[in-house]
């Protein structure tokens, strides 16, 4: 699951939050670290970011 923290707004997969945000702005939120990635069996394009932003 992903979660947009300002808003709490939740995504269940990686493709459905690039839809909602578009490509280029989901990976700056990332970035940013205003996507919380929770409950994932697999690494994610974005794994070693958010791992360290924790």
């Amino acid at each position: 699951m992903i979660i947009y923290l300002p808003t709490k707004q939740t995504f269940t997969n990686q493709k459905e939050a690039k839809s909602y945000f578009g490509n280029h702005h989901y990976r700056r939120l990332v970035k940013k670290g205003d996507i919380y990635f929770t409950n994932y069996n697999h690494t994610v394009a974005n794994d070693l970011i958010q791992k360290n932003n924790i």
